[in-house]
């Protein structure tokens, strides 16, 4: 292993109660008015195709909510935001090994920053690889071509990380050894190197 792919949300980062489910049901929102706005002009933003702030907005009136865009952004990208502590200890023992170790994940650009400006802090990566700026989803095997073109590095020095078994098996299909996320399975990594 030379290369060790992560997704961000349910690995790297903890992933508890979707914001979607959070936000309809703290400020008493439909939750299907909430998940029209995921489930559709979202999926454009993590492709790079719209950008969230002007595709965000409409919705917001619709939800009622008077804070403001940036407000809303905020309580969503740091309410989202738990590290892994644990991973991220084994992510820097993997490193430590050797193992480049990158982000690869579904998310618009803004979050994205987000993401990345806090885990730059504590320097835990040595790359990150998102959706919006690629524009294609891991459900798409270009992304991992991407990714294998920009490393330089063969599929099969490449392991994959994530908690979505469709993002599993397509990169899978690309010659990468994946697994789904499991409590322990980065530590199981580790200690194969």
């Amino acid at each position: 292993m030379k290369a060790l792919l992560l997704d961000a949300d349910g690995v790297i980062l903890t992933k508890g109660e979707f914001f979607s489910v959070k936000f309809a049901r703290e400020y008493n929102v439909p939750l299907d008015d909430v998940l029209e706005f995921f489930k559709g002009p979202f999926g454009l933003c993590q492709k790079g195709e719209a950008d969230l702030k002007e595709v965000v907005l409409p919705y917001l009136e619709r939800w009622k909510w008077e804070k403001g865009l940036d407000a809303f952004l905020t309580m969503w990208f740091e309410g989202d935001f738990h590290p892994n502590t644990q991973g991220i200890t084994t992510i820097q023992a993997l490193r430590e090994k050797g193992v480049a170790c990158y982000m690869a994940s579904n998310n618009e650009r803004y979050r994205a920053t987000y993401i990345k400006e806090r885990l730059e802090e504590a320097q835990v990566l040595d790359g990150y690889y998102f959706s919006w700026a690629m524009k294609y989803r891991k459900s798409d095997p270009q992304f991992f071509q991407h990714i294998l073109t920009d490393l330089q590095i063969d599929s099969a020095d490449v392991y994959f990380v994530d908690n979505d078994q469709k993002n599993v098996d397509t990169a899978i299909a690309c010659g990468i050894q994946s697994y789904l996320y499991s409590d322990g399975l980065l530590e199981e990594l580790l200690a194969q190197i």
